[in-house]
């Protein structure tokens, strides 16, 4: 083999030493770009970071005997309901009233209707004003209010000498069911009914604000075209993160216009890929959020969602299986590498995509599972030693976890006897630990025995109030024929004279009312000495 010459050598050693001078800044500038932590999976969200999962090294298992991969459910139609019907005819009717107060406060009520019933009547009333709308005269109306507004606004800056503030900061803040309302309504006018109506629907669906409401939101983008883009970018601009699931279904509607709409929105709002769309905190927007990635298929968003498939909250958990599931086959090299990062070794070869998303989520469930096993078991350690508040502060994480968790009724012991242990001064936290435990399904104390005590502590707290109540202490110990502090206390309830707390507002109101007295009488007397005529000396000749 010939050796290479000595100046090739130095080009290619030249050469090299560049690359890696040029290549280094590049390395680093991607490692902490937005897309390169959107495909790594969050080490917060996983309890089985860096192979550190219990049973990593177990066996696994067949996966026909696993549970299959959860279904992601087609999106529902927005029911209709007549309630939310008849409080939609009531908003537009007073929205479109002739009186200008009456308007006025229509407009207060929609900023405050956010019930999510409205959805369903407001998809039909939005259906019914596609056929209506007059499509010529109505951008026109609408041009005329927003012309008048700012001409009106001209003026008001011109008054007010010194006004300062951008361009568009005016125009961000703009209502344009206000300036339509402005307009003098005529009753023989369809057209300008019909645009405050309108206008009034897309008021209603941006302070709902929930994702079905937002895909109403969106979908007038391409009923309407041009004539409401603005608005509908001022409330997108608005409602912030709870358009963002929404907008990522957008980007895979059948409309272009739509489309296009939804990716410049998501880009303004800085949540255009997976690792952005993901920052929130809301747990039901981050659901929408994983979900509306599997019902566009996004092979991008695979290691995002994998990283919530083992989230604390079972709706974030579920939503991002979910996910994985609907985006199915495309993603499977995704699955094989989160895979290979979990066990330290590649999954077989003929294994398909689901088999692998299963042995994925078994690991997950395996280790999170074995954790809280953990502490239930340190909780009941902790109960035999009748160490109830630890064993409490155990129980309270497990079941923050995972409500249904399978020994919960024996914790209920713990929550009674802690409860007992509380003082009466503190009655809200007494009966927040028994109510606790009468919500534990199968609890070891039989219900009558903690609704005896609540009974109890309901009765010993009207007493402090000064409001006795026989009946409560007769209850428990119907419940609890052996509850002795209620009997004693029943024992006694006749003789004892209960006298009602006198509360320190009474004392301060009644020494401000001898305050009061004591002012008005000096008054009196200050006033009366000025009024009181002089005498006057008369001298005798």
């Amino acid at each position: 083999m010939e050796r290479p010459p000595r100046r090739t050598l130095g080009w290619l050693v030249s050469l090299g030493m560049l690359g890696a001078a040029l290549g280094a800044p590049l390395t680093a500038a991607y490692a902490q770009s937005p897309s390169a932590s959107a495909r790594a999976p969050s080490p917060a969200a996983s309890a089985c970071e860096g192979g550190g999962c219990d049973g990593a090294d177990a066996p696994l298992p067949d996966p026909k005997t696993l549970p299959p991969l959860p279904p992601l459910e087609p999106l529902p139609k927005p029911a209709i309901t007549p309630d939310a019907t008849e409080e939609l005819a009531r908003l537009l009717a007073r929205s479109t009233s002739d009186d200008e107060k009456t308007r006025e406060a229509a407009r207060a009520a929609i900023g405050e209707s956010r019930d999510p019933a409205l959805v369903g009547p407001l998809r039909a009333k939005i259906q019914e004003l596609r056929e209506s709308l007059d499509r010529d005269r109505a951008p026109r109306i609408l041009e005329d209010a927003r012309k008048e507004a700012r001409e009106a606004r001209k003026k008001d800056k011109k008054r007010a000498k010194g006004a300062s503030g951008k361009k568009g900061d005016d125009e961000e803040k703009d209502d344009w069911l206000e300036f339509v309302h402005a307009v003098a309504p005529r009753k023989d006018d369809a057209t300008w009914r019909d645009l405050v109506e309108l206008l009034t629907c897309v008021r209603l669906l941006g302070a709902i604000g929930t994702t079905p409401a937002v895909r109403e939101l969106i979908e007038l983008r391409a009923n309407f075209g041009e004539m409401l883009r603005v608005d509908l970018q001022r409330q997108i601009t608005q409602l912030g993160g709870k358009a963002v699931p929404a907008l990522i279904e957008a980007r895979k509607h059948d409309a272009q216009i739509v489309q296009r709409f939804a990716a410049n929105e998501l880009d303004k709002l800085g949540r255009a890929i997976p690792g952005e769309a993901v920052g929130t905190s809301d747990p039901q927007e981050l659901a929408d959020v994983l979900r509306a990635f599997g019902r566009t298929r996004d092979v991008d968003a695979v290691r995002v969602a994998l990283s919530f498939a083992n989230h604390d909250r079972r709706k974030v958990r579920d939503a991002a299986r979910e996910a994985v599931g609907a985006i199915g086959e495309p993603g499977r090299w995704q699955l094989r590498d989160a895979f290979e990062d979990l066990r330290g070794e590649k999954p077989p070869k003929s294994a398909s995509w689901d088999d692998v998303a299963r042995w994925i989520f078994w690991l997950y469930d395996r280790g999170r599972l074995a954790e809280l096993e953990r502490a239930v078991d340190a909780g009941f350690e902790l109960q035999k030693k009748g160490e109830h508040a630890a064993a409490v502060e155990k129980f309270d994480v497990v079941l923050a976890r995972d409500p249904l968790a399978p020994r919960r009724g024996e914790m209920a012991p713990s929550y009674l006897a802690l409860a007992r242990a509380t003082p009466l001064a503190k009655g809200s936290e007494r009966l927040a630990l028994l109510r606790k435990a009468l919500r534990l399904e199968g609890a070891a104390p039989p219900r009558p025995v903690i609704e005896a005590e609540i009974a109890f502590t309901e009765a010993k707290l009207l007493e402090e109030q000064g409001r006795p109540d026989a009946f409560l202490l007769r209850r428990a110990i119907e419940l609890d024929p052996t509850h002795e502090a209620a009997k004693e206390a029943l024992a006694g309830f006749e003789t004892r004279v209960v006298e009602p707390p006198v509360s320190e507002l009474r004392w301060a109101a009644a020494a401000g009312v001898g305050a009061l007295s004591l002012v008005v009488a000096a008054i009196l007397g200050f006033w009366g000495r000025r009024r009181s005529p002089k005498v006057t000396s008369t001298s005798t000749p």
